[in-house]
């Protein structure tokens, strides 16, 4: 794989508080990564790194192969940013903000943006009267605007509704699929696992996790459930090609079903439920679990 940024011993001091301690990570061409931690420990830091936004105290950062730092910024000619809270001038258009941002006055890109995003009722108005949603997705744009070959996105959905959050979640994959690479730090992890591939975890300014989801393996529906007759039940599950086995005096089914199906097939046999317990495997515990080890 072709590599887009490497970090390599990465250290960050601020007076005698060590920020961030020997960080190291690579990211690939194609890749969508999520950066993951509690608060404080330094996520932000590490993309303001990236950026050449910050001094550090050892450690090399390269994009494209051209060392960044706070003088080298060659390597940041093809790299779109959204750190922290946006900043607008309050009293030009959203259109206005995308056509000064658009270094080549790619008129389709900018349009390809305000429809992706569904801004066009208010692309044209002052973003002085811009909700919290608005200065946000705005925002996403303007960071997409040149379609960069790699993006740092600090918390993107923030302060967006469910609709919004899907068409920034549609955006960025779209963007992926026609070469951007991302590194993405949200605190929704559930919105997070839907378009990243690789996620990074950050614990008090020290790497603790790397790996790609196929790590955390296929996700997988499980009902735990105990019935008058366990041995009827599982067969006329079978029968209707559920996978069930029985355990410790219940049955466990797992797979693809739909849990209303699997009622209505064992109360056809007449059998009553002692109980249901329905687990998901969750991609939020996985992480939580990961940190709490740690």
């Amino acid at each position: 794989m072709t590599k887009s940024v490497e970090i390599s011993y990465l250290n960050k001091r601020i007076g005698k508080r060590l920020i961030l301690n020997n960080i190291s990570f690579e990211i690939n061409q194609g890749d969508i990564v999520g950066l993951v931690g509690e608060n404080g420990a330094g996520k932000t830091t590490i993309m303001k790194s990236i950026l050449g936004m910050i001094e550090n105290n050892g450690g090399l950062i390269s994009i494209d192969g051209k060392e960044v730092t706070v003088s080298k910024r060659e390597g940041l000619k093809n790299v779109g940013s959204l750190i922290e809270n946006p900043v607008l001038y309050p009293y030009l258009s959203g259109m206005q903000h995308l056509q000064l941002f658009s270094e080549t006055k790619n008129n389709e890109m900018i349009d390809y943006l305000v429809n992706q995003l569904n801004m066009q009722n208010y692309i044209n108005k002052n973003a002085v009267n811009y909700s919290l949603g608005m200065k946000q997705k705005l925002a996403i744009a303007m960071a997409l605007v040149n379609q960069p070959s790699f993006a740092i996105l600090d918390e993107p959905v923030n302060g967006l509704d469910p609709k919004s959050t899907k068409e920034v979640r549609n955006l960025i994959v779209d963007l992926n699929k026609k070469g951007t690479t991302f590194l993405i730090s949200s605190h929704i992890l559930a919105e997070l696992e839907k378009i990243i591939n690789r996620v990074v975890i950050i614990k008090k300014g020290t790497k603790i996790f790397d790996n790609y989801l196929e790590y955390f393996g296929n996700k997988v529906n499980k009902t735990l459930v105990k019935t008058s007759d366990n041995h009827a039940a599982a067969e006329i599950l079978k029968e209707n090609g559920i996978e069930v086995s029985i355990n410790n005096n219940e049955l466990t089914i797992v797979g693809d079903f739909k849990l209303q199906e699997v009622i209505d097939l064992i109360n056809s046999q007449n059998i009553s439920f002692t109980s249901i317990q329905t687990i998901n495997d969750d991609f939020e515990d996985d992480l939580i679990q990961i940190l709490d080890e740690k």
